[in-house]
């Protein structure tokens, strides 16, 4: 219980006046024996239980309303999220989801999720621990601990501040649990503000069983879920894929593939403008949105001949969410699309360079290059988009580790397939167990896949990739912190196929558990899932090429040094510090390290799965925090309530009710009426 006038719990001793007040009054006393003493001792014994019992309850009722009493002056707090929390801890650790989703407003006040938390969060600090406890502050951007002098400071602090990222709320809570085991913080409250995203939460997960084990050990610490779990469903989304340009005798113009989504089926058509902004210069189109998305296929947008490159954005109508109403993007030529097959065995890299070196798109150059395990270190990593390898892991403390997590990290693609003989190395917190064959020689199938974004996506045209046609002999098991693309059938007890990395960064980890020659998969012999698959993932690794790249806003978006990049696309840049470059959605400028070379262009937007509407559900969180001390208070915007709220109220009628009590104990016995008195006539004797 926490008290805004605690120093008047001083006063609780106060309770104890009726108990004094009953010693005194018997010493005061005087015992005189006279001759009918033993007469009334002896009815006195008869009573003697029923009687104490009697004067305890009346001595209790009355120190029970002495101490209401004080404890309602004392104006105590309850209700909400700091009801009966034990009063104020040792410590109090805030971790803040500042992911893009979080920025959804109501647009009647511009109150956003994560405005909305840490101004309740702020007053219900102040209020019930006041200067009791210290204060913590790890956001999700940037896994920094940040000591806070008073709780309000919290909402001015850059660490709190909006971004266009991702949250990963394993790593959020391993750099909580990894703060408490430093600095022994002693009894500790642990407070989650998010929105539930799905994305963001990573249930499935294989870093929860640590981090349950880890918290299970610490005495002392609990967890309480502020969560503004609603979602608009009408809300709209836009993403901008491919961006070319093409020219012709007469004219040029920049191609776009321009993606609507809706968190609800549109059932009617409707009409929605788009503003399109190329180099400052800003024109209109609409788009008919019907069903849950729409795409518009290389929309064509005119510029001047002599633009080659530059950069732009696509705009919606404002609405509950402004992260997802924009989408920036850059165009320069196009980069090679090379790719590196990491392999020994020629039966396994012969049909991957086949596929990588055909020609998917016309005036693009595709390279594709085999080199050895042996080999690996001269992969030319700044120049290749996509690497596939199929080897064992490299050790994580080696310089081949570090650069393929550089090399994801940058926006380009990777992709793991399994060796021969695993081992129990790990990349990405994912690694490779044992190999497992289809029963009865009967090959397995896939069974389900993610046809709605993803390597495994539907075509451009809507038809959907044959990949329920893929039959696997032989497939490689698989551990970690994954998300599932793919999966087989019962036959296979549904195996993944296809799993992304949840700690990819800014491009895509993937691990592919079998492999295309013959007595593993049908992949090689059927070609198109393959073809697509590996082509999708050049293209999305060939993002992160060239002079103009496409990348996820992030912590290390932008290299090691932010300051380095200027923003061309808003008019007070400045107002934007170096640190919180990477972690906004914009367009981005760096001078080249080579004199006469073009300066590096980046357009940074949130990451996709900001755009994923669903949420965590309560059992699922009870199974995340299943074992350890929590509580979930969940808080929309338009019915945001306070986390605390003054209960002086019920110790006022706690006294009232133990003075009734006390009353009615305090009254004499009635006494029966006298047969004299009442006129009856007296009995005859015998």
């Amino acid at each position: 219980m926490s008290f805004l006038a605690p120093l008047l719990l001083f006063g609780l001793p106060l309770a104890l006046l009726p108990l004094i007040i009953h010693l005194i009054h018997l010493l005061r006393r005087r015992q005189v024996k006279w001759a009918a003493m033993m007469f009334l001792l002896a009815a006195q014994k008869m009573n003697k239980g029923l009687s104490k019992l009697r004067q305890y309850l009346i001595l209790a009722f009355r120190m029970l309303a002495v101490a209401a009493l004080i404890f309602m002056v004392g104006r105590p707090l309850a209700g909400g999220l700091l009801g009966l929390t034990g009063g104020a801890p040792d410590s109090v650790i805030i971790l803040l989801d500042r992911s893009a989703s979080m920025e959804q407003q109501l647009l009647t006040t511009g109150t956003s999720k994560r405005s909305a938390g840490l101004k309740n969060l702020t007053a219900a600090i102040k209020d019930a621990y006041g200067k009791r406890s210290k204060l913590t502050l790890i956001d999700s951007a940037t896994l920094l601990p940040v000591r806070l002098e008073k709780a309000e400071a919290l909402a001015d602090l850059p660490q709190s501040g909006p971004t266009d990222t991702a949250a990963d709320v394993p790593s959020l809570l391993q750099s909580a649990l990894d703060y408490i085991t430093t600095n022994q913080t002693g009894r500790t409250d642990v407070w989650l503000v998010s929105d539930l995203r799905q994305s963001d939460w990573n249930a499935r997960g294989g870093r929860w069983t640590a981090l349950r084990a880890g918290f299970a050990t610490l005495p002392g610490v609990r967890f309480q879920v502020l969560a503004y779990p609603e979602t608009q469903l009408a809300d709209l989304g836009i993403s901008v894929g491919r961006v070319t340009r093409r020219e012709t005798a007469d004219k040029a113009e920049l191609l776009l593939d321009i993606r609507l989504q809706s968190g609800e089926p549109v059932a009617a058509p409707r009409t929605v403008p788009l503003r399109v902004v190329v180099n400052g210069v800003s024109s209109t189109l609409n788009a008919e949105m019907k069903g849950s998305q729409v795409l518009l296929q290389a929309q064509a947008i005119p510029i001047d001949k002599s633009t080659r490159r530059g950069w732009g954005r696509v705009e919606l109508p404002a609405d509950t969410s402004p992260g997802d109403n924009s989408y920036h993007f850059v165009f320069d030529e196009p980069p090679p699309l090379k790719s590196v097959i990491v392999s020994d065995s020629g039966e396994v890299s012969a049909p991957l360079q086949a596929a990588l070196s055909a020609q998917a798109e016309t005036g693009r150059k595709y390279e594709s290059l085999v080199l050895s395990t042996a080999r690996a270190a001269e992969i030319a990593w700044d120049e290749t988009a996509l690497i596939v390898w199929q080897a064992p892991l490299p050790d994580k403390e080696s310089a081949v580790a570090r650069q393929l997590e550089s090399h994801v990290q940058s926006g380009r693609s990777l992709l793991f397939l399994p060796p021969e003989n695993p081992d129990d190395k790990t990349f990405s917190g994912i690694r490779w167990t044992t190999w497992q064959s289809a029963p009865s020689g009967q090959p397995a199938l896939i069974e389900w896949w993610r046809s709605d974004a993803g390597l495994l996506a539907g075509t451009r045209a809507g038809t959907a990739l044959p990949v329920g046609e893929t039959e696997a002999q032989r497939w490689c098991g698989i551990e970690g912190d994954a998300v599932p693309l793919a999966r087989l059938g019962d036959a296979s007890s549904k195996a993944p196929v296809l799993v992304q990395s949840s700690r990819d960064g800014g491009g895509g980890a993937y691990f592919l558990t079998t492999l295309p020659g013959a007595g593993a998969s049908s992949l090689a012999r059927d070609g198109v899932v393959m073809f697509a698959l590996l082509h999708r993932a050049l293209n999305d690794g060939a993002t992160g090429l060239g002079n103009a790249q496409q990348r996820s806003a992030a912590t290390g978006a932008l290299g090691e040094d932010p300051a380095a990049w200027t923003r061309l696309d808003v008019e007070n840049a400045a107002s934007i510090l170096p640190a919180d470059r990477p972690l906004r959605a914009g367009i981005l400028q760096r001078p080249a390290a080579v004199k006469g070379k073009p300066d590096l262009l980046v357009a940074l937007n949130r990451p996709p799965g900001e755009d994923a509407p669903q949420t965590v559900s309560k059992p699922v969180l009870d199974e995340l925090f299943a074992g350890l001390d929590w509580r979930l208070i969940e808080r929309t915007l338009e019915n945001e309530k306070s986390l605390t709220s003054e209960v002086w109220r019920t110790f006022l009628w706690i006294m009232g009710a133990a003075l009734i009590l006390e009353a009615l104990l305090s009254m004499p016995e009635r006494r029966a009426t006298s047969a004299v008195r009442s006129g009856e006539p007296l009995p005859k004797s015998a």
